[in-house]
C-alpha cells in the first residue's frame, strides 16, 4: 500500500515530508465574549472588579491598599483580556479601561482623621486597632502590631541618629510633626524645615519616611509648588511631600505654599491637558537645606509664622559614615511608626499646638529678618528713637532706612513696600500711622511715637 506522505523534489531527489497535523481545536472563549472579536464589558468589569475590587475616585482608581497603580493595572487587564482577545488587544485595553472607570465609579471618600490605615487594619486615635481592611485613600506601609507599642518598645539606631542630629528639645518637635503626618489634617498649620550645613545625614529620614509613606508621599521641589502649575495636581491624595535638598534661591510667589499649609477648603489644581478641578488637599511639606527658606517679595508674617525651623548640630567628630545606616533605620520602621503615633497623639492633646523650643523660634525670627530687613532697621536704637511725643514723616523714615541699608551692605525694599510693611506691624512698634505730620507748615502723611536719632 502507498504511504500518505507528500514527495517534494530537492536537487533531483525525493525527500519525504511527515502528512500535516490536525487543525487544533478552537479554544473555548470566556464567558465575557460574545464573540470571537466582541468583549461584552459589564460582564468583563464585572469579573475583573470580582477579582481585583476597585473604586474610580476623581478618575484614579483605589482598592483596599490604596492609590493604584494604573501601569501595573493596564497591564492586569491585558493578562485578562488575552483569554479571549486574539486582534487589537492593544486598543480594547484602552477601551475596557475607559470602562472601569465608569464601572467602579464612586463619590470622593472624605479624609478621615480618626482612623490611621494600616496594612492589617486600621489604628484610631485612642490606641485601639481593628483587623479590618477598607477602601482608603492611604494606607501606609506598616503591618501593626500592637503588643510593640504596648511593650517597652525604642527604635533605638534612629533615635540614636536624631539625638545627635538635633537637640532633645527640637527631637521631640519632629516626633510631633512625623506623627501629624500620619492622619489627612492640615490643622497644625505648619511646616517644617530641617536645616544644616551639610553632611550630617539629615536626608535619611526621607528615606524612612519614603518606607512607610510609600505612595502616599510625593519627593519634590518646594519652588515647583508655586511655579509649576500641573505640578499641584500630584499632590492630590497625598499625605505628605518632601524636598531634600531645597533650592536656596528665594520663593518669587508664596501663595499657594501657604494656601495648602493651612488648606481646610478645596483647592484649584489642574493636571495636564485637563479642565482644573477643586480638590481638598492635606499634603504636609517636608523640607531638607543648607539655609533658610528665603521669599523675594513676600515680607508679611503670614508665611514665616507657618514655618518650623530646625537647625542640625554639627555631626560628632568621631563620626564613621555608614552607608547603610537608612537600610538599618527601615529595619526598625515598625517602631519608628509607634513612636510617630506617640508624637502625634501628644500632637492632639496639645490641641493642634507643636511643641517649639527657644532655639527653634529664635531660627524663624532671624529668618524673618533675613527676607525683611525692616525689623531690624526698626530695632536700631542709633537710628531711631520711641516715644510718645515724636512723630516722622514717611519720606525721612525711608530715607535713613535706605542709607541703614547702604551702611549694613544690605538691599532696600522698594519704598511702597516699606511703608506699607510698617504701617501692618505699627502696633508690634508701638507706633500710630497718621496723615497729619507737620512738615514745612504742611500736613504729610508719617507715623506717631518714632522719630529719627539724628534730629535729637
Amino acid at each position: 500500500m502507498r504511504e500518505n506522505t507528500n514527495d517534494v523534489s530537492k536537487n533531483g531527489e525525493k525527500v519525504k515530508t511527515a502528512a500535516s497535523p490536525e487543525k487544533k481545536k478552537e479554544r473555548e472563549l470566556p464567558d465575557w465574549m460574545l464573540d470571537k472579536t466582541t468583549v461584552n464589558e459589564l460582564k468583563f468589569c464585572g469579573a475583573f472588579t470580582q477579582k481585583h475590587p476597585l473604586k474610580c475616585i476623581g478618575g484614579r482608581f483605589f482598592d483596599y491598599d490604596g492609590l493604584v497603580d494604573e501601569n501595573a493595572l493596564r497591564a492586569e487587564v491585558y493578562c485578562m483580556l488575552r483569554q479571549g482577545v486574539w486582534i487589537g488587544l492593544s486598543k480594547k485595553v484602552v477601551q475596557i479601561m475607559d470602562a472601569l472607570r465608569l464601572y467602579t465609579y464612586s463619590e470622593p471618600i472624605p479624609p478621615d482623621m480618626n482612623f490611621i490605615q494600616v496594612q492589617n487594619g486600621k489604628l484610631d486615635l485612642n490606641g485601639n486597632f481593628y483587623p479590618r481592611k477598607e477602601f482608603c485613600q492611604n494606607r501606609l506601609n506598616i503591618c501593626y502590631d500592637p503588643n510593640i507599642r504596648n511593650g517597652a518598645y525604642y527604635p533605638e539606631r534612629f533615635l540614636t541618629f536624631l539625638m545627635e542630629l538635633l537637640t532633645p528639645e527640637d527631637v521631640i518637635t519632629l516626633q510631633e510633626y512625623l506623627g501629624y503626618l500620619l492622619i489627612p489634617s492640615t490643622k497644625g498649620q505648619k511646616m517644617l524645615f530641617l536645616i544644616g550645613q551639610g553632611g550630617e545625614g539629615k536626608s535619611r529620614i526621607g528615606i524612612v519616611l519614603r518606607e512607610i509613606f510609600m505612595d502616599n508621599m510625593l519627593t519634590g521641589n518646594v519652588h515647583r509648588i508655586e511655579n509649576d502649575r500641573f505640578f499641584r495636581y500630584n499632590l492630590k491624595d497625598r499625605l505628605l511631600m518632601v524636598d531634600d535638598d531645597m533650592q536656596m534661591q528665594a520663593l518669587s510667589s508664596t501663595g499657594y505654599i501657604k494656601n495648602l499649609v493651612t488648606a481646610e477648603t478645596p483647592i484649584d489644581v489642574e493636571a495636564k491637558g485637563k479642565q482644573s478641578e477643586q480638590a481638598l488637599l492635606y499634603t504636609r511639606l517636608l523640607c531638607f537645606g543648607n539655609g533658610s527658606p528665603k521669599t523675594l517679595y513676600d515680607k508679611s508674617k503670614g508665611f514665616s509664622r507657618r514655618m518650623i525651623i530646625l537647625t542640625t548640630l554639627p555631626p560628632p567628630e568621631k563620626r564613621i559614615i555608614d552607608p547603610y545606616i537608612a537600610e538599618k533605620f527601615i529595619t526598625e520602621k515598625q517602631k519608628i511608626f509607634c513612636w510617630m503615633y506617640d508624637g502625634l497623639l501628644r500632637l492632639l492633646a496639645n490641641n493642634y499646638r507643636f511643641t517649639i523650643s527657644d532655639r527653634a523660634r529664635q531660627n524663624v525670627r532671624e529668618t524673618m529678618q533675613d527676607n525683611c530687613n525692616i525689623t531690624e532697621f526698626l530695632e536700631d536704637t542709633d537710628r531711631v528713637m520711641y516715644g510718645e511725643n515724636y512723630r516722622v514723616t514717611s519720606s525721612k523714615l525711608y530715607d535713613c532706612y535706605t542709607r541703614w541699608c547702604e551702611d549694613n551692605a544690605l538691599t532696600s525694599l522698594k519704598r511702597d513696600t516699606f511703608v506699607t510693611w510698617v504701617k501692618q506691624n505699627a502696633d508690634e512698634f508701638h507706633i500710630k500711622y497718621s496723615t497729619h505730620i507737620p512738615n514745612d507748615g504742611k500736613n504729610v502723611r508719617g507715623f506717631t511715637g518714632i522719630t529719627l536719632a539724628h534730629l535729637y
